[in-house]
């Protein structure tokens, strides 16, 4: 389509989504008006009363027409160009946007950048999938995923027994869930600027070229490899593998890459929202940023990975993670963090700057592991020292560097000794794997696919 017709199609943008949501009157007028309104502000960032409330107006209205207007899409099973502008990227006026941006999003509604085959997904496209029954909601602000919000529901006599049944099964009230839980909060999170965040796609919030911003699968898969090729281990978790008819029981680790939701938003922040889905460890975590990602996308992969590695840890712990007589990441690295002061490895300058990096993460280990790990990936996995001892320590014996990384870095004297010790405790656990499964590995059918992959994992 040329671009004269791209651009009479994207004339009257509000009302082509007002007419196909079919929300009231009431409704489209109060959103129709409160845009005009915001069309008109000088500053669109005003902190003057009357603007935050604005934005605010604007905010709830957005959400109710986002969800008749997704009503609507389940039931008709095509999208326009412009819907898929508003549910993919907060889009609702070609002058808010500014016609240029308008017309190159316009363009990505014939080639979308997203990839759910590959764990990336725009919010439409994971709100499908959930009502498709690919994947469950996600937990709310208080942590409590879609059962338990029944549960609680059920206990507290809203519903019923039966009424809970029956809500558990259905994947439209699930959307619902989504769309009134996660999408709304996440939305503003991911936006970064919690007091100025209005969800409208408006042009003054790009501060680089779109095609510059945008998140695309192949952008995201490529930043999560850049991370496997380094901390190899960070997607793997460990579980219980089970063949009666083999005769295998036995711990194994298995690898589980993240699922990446990508917010209809300009904005500068990334969130990993859980984990892992419901109870069962072996289910991908939940990863969100802006589909228009204003920052280093590299950074934010890696602070997310960071965050994830502590998350999981503290799952896998329970409620020993922080007790250092139960050896992990979060116990150690608290146990370092909580009595550095008093640590005598640690010269008087290095506590300084340990003192300075807790002010900088506002006393929270977590982010201050973060930081680490971040160096870690960005500095230590070429060679260049810039943690201290005790840190660097503790993360070569939980996030250790692939094969290649640790051959390179091991004729350094920093790191030579955890090298040695690593190779041998794997070594030993890859002659014990191989002594266990040797009897399966010589018979018709081999060993099963899980411990095939197990050994390249201790082989990396």
């Amino acid at each position: 389509m040329d671009s004269a017709k791209i651009t009479q199609e994207l004339t009257g943008s509000l009302e082509k989504i007002l007419k196909f949501a079919g929300c009231g009157e009431e409704l489209a007028g109060s959103f129709r008006d409160s845009v005009a309104a915001y069309k008109k502000l000088s500053d669109r960032n005003d902190d003057d009363p009357s603007a935050v409330q604005l934005r605010r107006k604007i905010t709830d209205l957005f959400y109710k027409v986002y969800e008749a207007a997704l009503r609507v899409s389940v039931r008709s099973g095509s999208l326009p160009p412009v819907i898929r502008m508003f549910f993919e990227y907060g889009y609702v006026d070609e002058e808010i946007a500014g016609m240029d941006n308008a017309v190159y999003l316009y363009g990505l509604t014939q080639n979308v950048p997203t990839c759910p085959e590959k764990g990336v997904y725009s919010i439409y496209e994971w709100l499908m999938a959930i009502y498709q029954g690919k994947k469950e909601p996600s937990r709310n602000e208080m942590d409590m995923d879609y059962r338990d919000y029944l549960l609680e529901q059920k206990r507290t006599g809203r519903i019923t027994q039966s009424q809970e049944a029956a809500l558990l099964q259905n994947n439209g009230s699930k959307v619902i869930f989504e769309l009134n839980n996660m999408f709304p909060v996440v939305n503003r999170l991911t936006f970064g600027q919690l007091s100025i965040f209005c969800p409208l796609f408006s042009s003054h919030n790009l501060f680089k070229a779109p095609e510059t911003a945008l998140a695309t699968a192949d952008k995201v898969r490529a930043e999560i490899e850049n991370v496997r090729n380094k901390d190899f281990k960070a997607f793997y978790r460990e579980t219980q593998y089970y063949d009666q008819e083999k005769g295998i029981n036995g711990q194994i680790e298995v690898e589980v890459l993240p699922d990446i939701i990508l917010m209809p938003n300009i904005g500068s922040r990334s969130i990993m929202w859980q984990e892992i889905e419901g109870k069962k460890r072996t289910t991908p975590s939940r990863m969100m940023f802006s589909i228009l990602h204003t920052e280093d996308l590299a950074q934010s992969i890696i602070r997310l990975t960071g965050e994830f590695r502590w998350e999981m840890c503290k799952r896998a712990q329970g409620a020993r993670w922080n007790d250092v007589t139960e050896p992990s990441l979060t116990s150690e690295y608290c146990d370092y963090v909580q009595f550095y002061r008093s640590n005598k490895e640690l010269s008087a300058d290095t506590r300084e700057k340990i003192k300075q990096q807790l002010v900088r993460a506002r006393n929270n280990y977590r982010t201050m592991f973060v930081l680490d790990y971040t160096v870690w990936l960005l500095y230590e996995s070429t060679g260049s020292p810039r943690l201290n001892k005790i840190a660097r320590t503790i993360l070569f014996t939980y996030c250790p560097f692939r094969k290649e990384i640790r051959e390179k870095i091991g004729s350094n004297p920093l790191y030579r000794q955890m090298v040695e010790k690593y190779d041998i405790l794997n070594a030993k656990a890859l002659r014990r794997v191989a002594m266990q499964y040797r009897k399966l590995e010589n018979t018709e059918e081999g060993l099963p696919e899980e411990i095939r992959e197990y050994k390249k994992y201790l082989e990396q």
